[in-house]
C-alpha cells in the first residue's frame, strides 16, 4: 500500500514527468501494435503511425518544458559570469521576464489556433486537429509556469542579498 501512496506522491510532485513518461509508454505501445498488425497479420492499421506522430509532438513539447525547467537548454554564460552578482541577478530576471512575454505570446496564439482548428479531421484517427495543436499552448502554459517560479526565485533570491 505504501507503494501504492509513493506512486501518487511521485504523479502529485511530478505531474509533467508522469505524462511524459505516459506517453512514451504509450508511443511504444502503437508503434509495437503497428509493427505487429503490419508483419505478422499483413493487414496494418490505418491509424498507430499517425497517433505515434501526435503523442511525439506532445513528448517533445512537454519534454521542452521540463528542460527550461532543468536549465538544461543551451545558454552561454560566459559574459554574463564577467558581472558582479547583483548585476547577475538582474540579467537573469530580465532575461526571465522576456522569455516569459515570449512564451505568453506562444500560449495565448496557441490557443487560438488549436480553437480555429477544431473541426478539421485528422486523415487516420479522424479525430479534431485541436487535439495535437494544444500540444504547443499546454506545453508553452507549463513553461511559463516555471518561468514564472523562476522570476520569483530570482526575486527571492536578490531580495536575500541585499540584506
Amino acid at each position: 500500500m505504501t507503494k501504492f501512496f509513493g506512486l501518487l506522491k511521485g504523479i502529485y510532485r511530478k505531474p509533467v514527468e508522469f505524462i511524459c513518461g505516459s506517453l512514451m509508454v504509450a508511443i511504444t505501445g502503437v508503434v509495437f501494435l503497428q509493427v505487429v498488425s503490419r508483419y505478422v497479420f499483413r493487414h496494418p492499421f490505418d491509424w498507430p503511425e499517425e497517433l505515434a506522430r501526435f503523442l511525439f509532438v506532445w513528448v517533445a513539447l512537454l519534454g521542452a518544458a521540463l528542460a527550461l525547467k532543468r536549465g538544461a537548454h543551451f545558454s552561454i554564460e560566459a559574459l554574463v559570469k564577467k558581472f558582479s552578482r547583483g548585476w547577475q541577478l538582474s540579467i537573469a530576471l530580465f532575461i526571465n521576464i522576456l522569455l516569459g512575454i515570449f512564451v505568453l505570446i506562444v500560449t495565448i496564439k496557441g490557443f487560438e489556433l488549436a480553437f480555429r482548428i477544431r473541426e478539421q479531421l485528422s486523415s487516420g484517427m479522424e479525430i479534431s486537429m485541436a487535439f495535437p495543436y494544444l500540444a504547443v499552448p499546454m506545453s508553452f502554459a507549463t513553461m511559463f509556469k516555471y518561468i514564472l517560479t523562476d522570476i520569483y526565485e530570482l526575486i527571492k533570491r536578490e531580495r536575500y542579498s541585499e540584506k
